[in-house]
């Protein structure tokens, strides 16, 4: 579904400071799979995360999702095909405080277009999912640690997208709370998405629901990273 050839990425490229955080990447995501990045911090993972995912373009090589090329795509049709096509979960939650758990669900799908009672609708239902119907109208920073964790994972969900995408997702959660979220990455790949994680957690990376760790170091893949 997602294929990187020959991908570099530099950073401060002619500066003084100039770092390089991927060497020559091949690689290739298959669908309805769930992937790790596995790494110790420095090694790339969430640089390569970030490159699979769309939220940044390589310094070199090229991208192709599902067939497509989109690595030179101006910028207005890149972030609509991210919008569409990937849902974020990121380690931190990033929850907007002062505002409703309803409201951040629905944030990400305003740029869409759709009319708010359909948009409306659709975050309920996914409230309904993950038992937080009764935490709608509630401030995200009145919520527990859980909770948080389920609205976040609804938020990614609520354009309905191909590919979940979550870096180091249990960074900051216990044991319990892990295999929570590990259980719905396995319903969500039941359902027929396609996951990639970026964690160096043992949890995460010896999960059942995981078929593939692709191990980086220094910028490169050592393991892992065959054919899919």
């Amino acid at each position: 579904m997602i294929e990187l050839l020959d991908v570099h990425k530099t950073f401060n490229q002619g500066k003084p400071n100039e770092y390089v955080a991927l060497r020559g990447i091949t690689l290739a995501i298959a669908s309805c799979q769930a992937t790790v990045l596995k790494g110790p911090s420095g090694s790339g993972k969430t640089t390569l995360l970030s490159i699979l995912g769309g939220m940044a373009r390589p310094s070199a090589g090229r991208i192709i999702l599902s067939g497509r090329e989109i690595t030179s795509l101006p910028e207005r049709f890149l972030t609509d095909i991210r919008r569409r096509t990937f849902g974020f979960i990121f380690q931190q939650f990033n929850l907007i405080r002062g505002i409703s758990v309803l409201e951040n669900v629905m944030l990400p799908a305003y740029p869409c277009g759709e009319s708010h009672s359909l948009l409306r609708g659709r975050a309920l239902a996914l409230l309904e999912l993950f038992g937080l119907a009764g935490r709608a109208a509630t401030r995200v920073e009145w919520l527990s640690g859980g909770e948080m964790q389920r609205v976040a994972i609804a938020r990614a969900l609520i354009n309905d997208p191909a590919v979940i995408v979550a870096d180091e997702p249990t960074a900051h959660l216990d044991t319990k709370l892990s295999g929570e979220f590990l259980e719905f990455m396995a319903r969500l790949k039941g359902e027929g998405k396609t996951i990639i994680m970026a964690s160096h957690d043992p949890l995460v990376c010896e999960a059942g629901v995981v078929e593939r760790v692709v191990e980086m170091r220094d910028g490169r893949v050592v393991a892992g990273g065959g054919a899919p």
